[in-house]
């Protein structure tokens, strides 16, 4: 029974950070709802999630080396291990391209059933960087989710679990206070405002007293824009001006959002140094969009542009000392151009982080931000970002473009001192400019890591540059700088880069020296080129290169591939898009379908609604790795495998295929154990039902039934055949021209002296009904039976039932014992072999 009444839910992925503030929702009424309904009776899911495990037909028997999902006729989503890995189902919410306007609260509701004793089921939440994990019980499930950020995440992940009606509900709170129509100036709302209250600002552009140098006060409210930063701006009127000062102890829950800054300047060079008490004051010539001093605040979907300082002419920070734990705001989805450090005060001073500077312990939170075009006044230390004694967390950024008039060391980011701690993952560093560092540069730094990252196109001085310190490079791209790509002077490990391409070629482990192949790279778009598929952010599309690039597939083996698409091979791209949902796709398995009633020839085969009419057409497409799944019917067809390594199988109850001149499948050449077939009905062939010369490929679980011959082999063939059941075949079961063809674990009607050590048999398998075509296994305790969709009880037990080979997985037959031998073995379709099931 679905249930109809309205729930909701949220989380986030591992890879995104996402703010969560304890919301008011007594004091507001929401204007903006947002509902999510799967009932899990169609394919929803797997278009819906921007993260999952492979998609497998619920019939078919499991994927040989990862964790899958499938739907079940019942309308529930299943979640099947592969050697104890769960399998993962992430969403994120809203979904698509629907945004909220601000901070989002409500919950989901998920019905989670256990059809087996050892089944789980996780999800994971993550919210202001601190990620929680709960596990869900039978029955329904209601979590409460909440962001201040706006967009909610969660990732379920189990095992022999079934979920079904997943609802999701969010509310975005309303104005409490509107500028201009309850008060006339931004710092006038904000003045009268109470913790928990949303002040909103029609689009327009607001200056003078008021509505610069605005000053939260240490409330916990949301200072928003009606219609986001496009149409809303602060316009801080130059020298001495602001746009927004911290400096009462604000936390995340003090929300700025959706402005653009403009014009904002504070004079002066003076900045104490680490060992000088700090005083607190607006004077400091530090932030000249915005200045956090001992705060914390969420600033989310700003634009700040044209502002100066000596330090952070963006954004600048000041935390409370070394290892204070004040001063770390969270800065998601800005923008940060065109602003300059340095050359305001009377020494004329170089200046510190144009676009984002960080000082004295500030500890800041950097997410889907774009830093560009920003510039240092003469000698300066960061260009894009300057990390002094600090820690920051960058992901999913772009720092590009930016330099100085003069020397500069860090063109996009500087980071310097022991107590400094800075991890930039996924991350693009680009055409900037240095003297040292273009891209990066680093001394004698804490700690300092870049994790798939491209450091690509930055002039004067190269890639990445650091003098002592701790610095660990692993999955990234390093490519197309002027000089050195890397240059690690005296680093605290003998290993500080892995799995990485670097031009000029660096030594550890996995390292290559390759030309990466990037999309466009001169027109900043640094998606790696793919002859499987590549997204075009332009056109926001994939498309098919002609050149497959060797960063694919290249990362740390060690290392999740995150949430990269299907196909991907289970090993994480290098660069700053390896594990995002935008990585370039690598070779297989592609999964093609064959359906023949309602399948043709002029689809595209890749799912079952534009399957392929004939198993040929969908071998003739497949490249090595792939796989076939053929659902439910008569195919009259010789199928000839032409030495691919693939695997082709029933994707539902088994498929029968009928040869009456020839070989229903054939094998020549190279095929190895890499080519199998499984789950097959194989009957009616005039001369064999299977040919194989000089080939091993793997024959499992296949009822070979009522034809002129079973297995012949030729040339050497020595195909692994296993748990099959080879009956009532007019001339003999297994033939071979010199070698001799061998069974294990299979019925054989005509059992030789070399198959009875290999745990054959030689008894009437007991097919239900042969004669119409049904060799399902007589079972007392249960047998299903096709032409009526139920499941019967025999008189009889099959010997096939449970005596297939006890080392083989038994799939999802729906009992406990060994895998049945024959077509239905391994699947649903299984006949049932004991009392207790």
């Amino acid at each position: 029974m679905k249930r109809t009444g309205k729930g909701c839910f949220w989380t986030v992925a591992a890879i995104l950070i996402v703010a969560a503030v304890c919301l008011s929702p007594g004091r507001v009424q929401a204007d903006w709802t947002y509902e999510y309904r799967d009932d899990f009776s169609a394919n929803q899911a797997e278009a819906d999630s921007y993260f999952h495990s492979i998609f497998w037909p619920q019939g078919a028997f499991p994927p040989s080396q990862e964790a899958y999902l499938y739907n079940l006729d019942s309308g529930e989503l299943g979640f099947g291990d592969y050697n104890d890995d769960p399998a993962y189902l992430g969403y994120y919410f809203p979904s698509g391209s629907e945004n909220s306007p601000g901070a989002v609260y409500g919950e989901l509701l998920i019905d989670v059933r256990f059809p087996e004793s050892s089944g789980y089921l996780f999800c994971s939440l993550s919210a202001d960087a601190i990620t929680t994990t709960q596990e869900l019980e039978p029955g329904t499930n209601r979590i409460t989710i909440e962001s201040v950020w706006g967009r909610c995440y969660v990732v379920f992940y189990g095992s022999e679990v079934l979920i079904d009606n997943l609802e999701v509900h969010l509310d975005s709170p309303s104005a409490t206070i509107g500028v201009p129509r309850d008060f006339a100036t931004i710092q006038e709302a904000i003045d009268s405002a109470v913790d928990g209250d949303i002040v909103e600002v029609s689009s327009g552009t607001y200056s003078g007293e008021g509505n610069c140098d605005i000053d939260f006060g240490g409330k916990a409210i949301t200072v928003r824009s009606e219609d986001g930063p496009g149409w809303t701006t602060i316009d801080c009127g130059g020298q001495g001006h602001r746009g927004f000062y911290f400096h009462s102890g604000e936390e995340p829950s003090s929300v700025l959002r959706g402005f653009t800054i403009v014009g904002g300047s504070v004079p002066g060079s003076d900045i104490p140094s680490d060992e000088m008490n700090w005083n607190s004051s607006p004077t400091h010539p530090i932030g000249g969009g915005i200045y956090c001093e001992l705060s914390s605040p969420s600033i989310i979907d700003c634009v700040i542009k044209q502002c100066s300082a000596e330090l952070g002419a963006g954004i600048g920070s000041v935390g409370a000392g070394i290892g204070s734990v004040a001063g770390g705001p969270e800065i998601i989805d800005c923008v940060v151009e065109q602003c300059q450090a340095g050359g305001l005060g009377s020494a004329g001073s170089g200046g510190l982080g144009a676009g984002i500077g960080l000082i004295r312990g500030s500890s800041a939170t950097i997410v889907n931000c774009t830093i560009e075009e920003n510039v240092g006044y003469f000698d300066s230390l960061g260009a894009g970002v300057y990390c002094w004694q600090s820690e920051a967390l960058l992901t999913n950024c772009n720092i590009s473009s930016n330099s100085a008039q003069g020397n500069i060391k860090g063109g996009g980011i500087y980071c310097g001192g022991g107590a400094t701690r800075v991890v930039l993952k996924q991350c693009i560093v680009s055409n900037n400019a240095a003297e040292a560092g273009g891209g990066v540069f680093g001394s004698s730094v804490g700690y300092m890591s870049l994790t798939n990252c491209t450091i690509a196109h930055n002039r004067l001085s190269g890639g990445i540059y650091s003098v002592g310190g701790d610095v660990a490079i692993r999955n990234s791209i390093v490519w197309h700088n002027d000089g050195a790509a890397v240059m690690l002077l005296n680093p605290a490990t003998n290993d500080p880069v892995l799995y990485s391409n670097i031009e000029g070629g660096f030594s550890g482990q996995g390292n290559i020296d390759t030309p990466p192949l990037f999309a466009s790279g001169q027109a900043g778009d640094y998606h790696l080129q793919s002859v499987y598929g590549r997204y075009d952010t332009y056109r926001d599309k994939w498309v098919i290169d002609y050149d497959h690039s060797p960063c694919i597939d290249a990362g740390d083996p060690q290392d999740p591939v995150g949430s990269e698409p299907f196909p991907n091979s289970k090993r994480i791209n290098m660069g700053a898009y390896g594990g995002t949902h935008e990585a370039s796709k690598s070779k297989g398995p592609l999964i093609f379908h064959v359906d023949g009633t309602n399948g043709g020839d002029f689809n595209t085969g890749l799912s079952r609604s534009d399957a392929f009419a004939t198993i040929q057409k969908a071998v003739d497409e497949t490249i090595d790795g792939d796989i076939v799944m053929v659902w439910p019917g008569l195919y009259q067809e010789e199928v000839v495998f032409d030495r691919k390594r693939i695997i082709v199988q029933s994707a539902d109850d088994a498929a029968t295929i009928v040869a009456p001149a020839g070989y229903a499948f054939s094998f020549y050449g190279a095929e190895s154990s890499s080519s199998v077939l499984r789950n097959f009905v194989v009957t009616g062939c005039g001369v064999a039902a299977i040919f194989c010369h000089s080939a091993w490929p793997e024959l499992i679980n296949l009822t070979l039934a009522d034809n002129q011959f079973g297995i012949t082999g030729y040339g050497g063939a020595n195909p692994l055949i296993t748990n099959c059941i080879l009956w009532n075949n007019r001339d003999g079961d297994l033939f071979s021209e010199g070698f001799q063809l061998r069974a294990s674990y299979s019925c054989l009607q005509k059992l030789r002296a070399l198959d009875e050590d290999h745990g054959n048999i030689s008894t009437d398998p007991l097919f239900a009904d042969p004669d119409n075509g049904d060799y399902h296994l007589k079972s007392r305790f249960g047998r299903y039976s096709p032409e009526d969709g139920i499941w019967v009880d025999d008189l009889v037990n099959s010997p096939c039932i449970d005596t297939g080979d006890p080392s083989m997985h038994r799939g999802r037959e729906p009992h406990g014992g060994r895998v049945n031998m024959g077509a239905y073995g391994g699947t649903p379709f299984a006949s049932k072999g004991g009392p207790s099931w």
